[in-house]
């Protein structure tokens, strides 16, 4: 600061100029800083659906789906039954759609649910695996369409 007052001195500028480039050079830095923040965020992209953004694009495609509501303790979908790493407990479900049963599970990442979908050579979108989805052509095409679902496996 005291460089600046010199300079301006030496050149006989005013006091007003000196705080006029401060408060420029201060906002500037301000702006600059937020400009690297937001494309530090931006460049990370989330592969990651919620719960209720699966629901919405379902729902989207086709407002007659529905939530089944599992009473039966041997239909529950559990992490326990799959032997892959990343499941998240509570978080199977199965939806009814055109008469046939989707099952949802929501997976830690990406890369665990393709794992999940590799093993079974089933299908998988961002962080959620679908199973007994392969040969149900209603299936295939729903999550396909809506979730831009890929079999990890027919990939190859």
């Amino acid at each position: 600061m005291e460089d600046i007052l010199h300079v301006t001195r030496r050149i006989n500028n005013s006091p007003f100029l000196v705080f006029a480039i401060l408060v420029y050079n201060y906002n500037m830095a301000k702006i600059l800083l937020l400009t690297i923040l937001l494309s530090i965020t931006s460049c990370s992209e989330e592969k990651r659906y919620s719960a209720s953004q699966m629901w919405r694009m379902a729902q989207t495609k086709d407002p007659n789906i529905e939530l089944i509501i599992v009473t039966d303790p041997t239909k529950r979908i559990l992490c326990e039954n799959y032997k892959a790493k990343g499941c998240i407990k509570g978080s199977g479900k199965r939806i009814k759609v055109r008469l046939v049963d989707l099952i949802a599970i929501e997976f830690d990442t990406e890369e665990n649910a393709k794992e999940a979908a590799r093993t079974y050579n089933q299908y998988y979108a961002k962080n959620w695996f679908f199973d007994d989805v392969r040969g149900e052509p209603v299936l295939e095409s729903f999550i396909k369409e809506v979730y831009d679902a890929k079999n990890p496996v027919e990939s190859k």
